[in-house]
């Protein structure tokens, strides 16, 4: 799924996967795995892909067919998305899918950029136990 939605923004935007790759800091090889969907990509390098395309993986991921024209993704809270999702793995010895991962991280940063610190955790809790 990613592969495609990939494909398409980068081709959008003009881009060889060479210098997709190099936007990236990866080689053009691992790129192409997350272009062919052979491989996904972690909770680190969705976030560098949702960062440095103006993507958001729920667009990614196919679970949103549209994307804001000029969005602009609030790096701090995609990486505290992240940085959570990541606690929480390690905290409960748990490793979700991509696919999860991006849900994850997508209602986390909503989240984030709307709630208070004591609301968001209750939110999160909750869609952690959705998802899981």
């Amino acid at each position: 799924m990613i592969g495609e939605r990939l494909n398409s923004k980068l081709s959008e935007l003009g881009l060889t996967q060479q210098r997709a790759a190099d936007q990236l800091g990866i080689s053009q090889s691992r790129l192409n795995q997350y272009l062919k969907d052979r491989r996904e990509p972690d909770a680190q390098m969705l976030c560098k892909i949702c960062e440095t395309f103006g993507i958001t993986p729920n667009y990614l991921f196919g679970f949103d067919d549209s994307m804001p024209a000029g969005l602009k993704i609030n790096k701090s809270a995609l990486e505290s998305a992240i940085l959570f999702l990541e606690k929480y793995e390690t905290a409960h010895q748990k490793s979700f899918s991509a696919e999860q991962s991006a849900r994850i991280i997508s209602v986390v940063y909503d989240i984030v950029l709307s709630e208070s610190a004591e609301n968001a955790q209750k939110a999160i809790d909750w869609v952690i136990e959705a998802v899981a």
